[in-house]
């Protein structure tokens, strides 16, 4: 059986820019990428945390097998975009009706053997730490049958910071870490599966974010008292 010719498209975008984009980015930002084990085979659900615009391109191009992401659905209209979109096997997001499309969207695409990237977060970390996260990704995942793969970006935000209509070229520093798939215990009701789900990977990106704090900050010996003064 031949491959669906949007298939075919998705592949060949996804090779050029594993040639090509990868080694951009290693170049401009020294992306530095490490897996805690190999990545199962398609579909997961792939969770991380939301830094920059930047994050959605810079954890796809990592991946073997092309992805799906979510829009706004306004971006269908524009003609170029749209098509782009369509090719990409993007998730269209009503903002009528925000989380029963992306829900609705999320399943089908998983079902169809693509993976589907997601950032509980629902938008850009002000602060540049992790914020609260949604139950979204367990939902989606138990009701796919996938994995959750937790992901953690780092420094993106230097790369395109808040506010600015373009990346900046260099002048940043990104890690990549994809987790190892989130595994519960068994013999949990649905929801309560969402939400072991969900405090397990805010835990595994709190801790993440600490390891990489505490290489950013070199440990420095206490300041010794002085000796109190002899009467």
């Amino acid at each position: 059986m031949s491959a669906h010719p949007s298939s075919t498209a998705s592949r060949l975008l996804q090779t050029v820019g594993i040639l090509i984009f990868r080694s951009l980015v290693c170049f401009l930002y020294r992306c530095e990428v490490r897996r805690a084990c190999p990545m199962p085979p398609a579909p997961v659900l792939l969770a991380a945390n939301h830094r920059s615009f930047l994050d959605p391109m810079l954890v796809g191009m990592w991946m073997h097998d092309p992805i799906s992401y979510f829009a706004k659905a306004e971006l269908w209209r524009i003609p170029v975009v749209g098509a782009a979109l369509r090719l990409m096997k993007g998730i269209p997001v009503e903002r009528e009706n925000p989380g029963m499309s992306s829900m609705k969207g999320a399943i089908e695409r998983l079902r169809e053997q693509i993976s589907v990237l997601i950032f509980p977060e629902g938008t850009r970390t002000l602060t540049g730490r992790v914020c609260r996260l949604r139950d979204g990704p367990a939902l989606f995942a138990r009701r796919a049958g996938v994995a959750i793969v937790p992901v953690y970006v780092h420094r993106t935000e230097d790369a395109w910071p808040r506010g600015r209509p373009l990346p900046k070229l260099g002048n940043a520093r990104i890690a990549i870490r994809f987790g190892r798939p989130l595994v519960p215990p068994p013999g949990l009701p649905p929801r309560d599966l969402d939400r072991w789900m969900t405090r397990r990977l805010h835990a595994w990106l709190v801790a993440v974010e600490r390891r990489f704090d505490a290489q950013r900050r070199p440990w420095t010996p206490p300041a010794s008292r002085p000796d109190s003064p002899r009467r």
